[in-house]
């Protein structure tokens, strides 16, 4: 997707402005060589403020790239520095289901879910000398009804305590999963194919 502007890559600075791993891999998995620059940007917004769930994710991944594109900037050359920052929301109706707070919010989260279908929006931001462009991405994940006896030891393995809704799709977090409508990369927290689609179109008219 990529390979007809690569020297175009070669000459930016590209920055993704996450600690995800699963983040980092998924970036190298295109051929980008990304320095990893984690925001310190608060993500203390509230959705009450948004007219939906997609403009508030990519307010907050705006605002992880705007403060390490402040911060790096500083002394570096701003035409060729591009900040790519991505932030990721679990919903289901109108609730929104973040990182748990413990094991009893994992199990509780967990426990709403199963059986139901949750929506997955994955906000993006591109940050550059020439501006912003952002757009948000989002699949509908199926899960099967778990026992509790699956939702306790889904918990106690640790897997579900750092992502939103308390699950990743990869891993073991995949078998509580029986269908995903959208794009898988989306719900790991960063959609490939848009991504690519986004970049090229951006890179061509900077």
């Amino acid at each position: 997707m990529l390979a007809p502007i690569q020297h175009l890559l070669i000459k930016k600075r590209i920055i993704l402005a996450s600690g995800s791993p699963r983040r980092q891999e998924l970036i190298k998995s295109i051929g980008l060589n990304a320095e990893l620059c984690p925001s310190h940007f608060g993500e203390d917004l509230s959705p009450c403020g948004f007219e939906n769930f997609s403009k508030f994710i990519e307010a907050t991944a705006l605002g992880k790239a705007e403060e390490v594109y402040n911060r790096l900037k500083i002394g570096d050359n701003q035409e060729d520095l591009l900040v790519i920052a991505a932030d990721t929301l679990v919903t289901m109706g109108s609730e929104i289901y973040g990182k748990p707070k413990d094991k009893t919010d994992a199990i509780r989260m967990l426990t709403n879910l199963s059986g139901k279908c949750n929506r997955v929006f994955t906000g993006v931001v591109l940050k550059h000398s020439k501006g912003v462009h952002t757009f948000t991405e989002t699949a509908d994940v199926y899960f099967g009804k778990l026992s509790k006896e699956q939702i306790y030891a889904y918990v106690e393995s640790g897997d579900p305590m750092d992502k939103a809704g308390a699950y990743g799709v990869q891993g073991p977090g995949g078998a509580l999963i029986s269908r995903i409508d959208g794009d898988y990369y989306c719900v790991m927290g960063l959609p490939l194919h848009r991504l690519c689609c986004e970049l090229t179109n951006l890179l061509k008219t900077t």
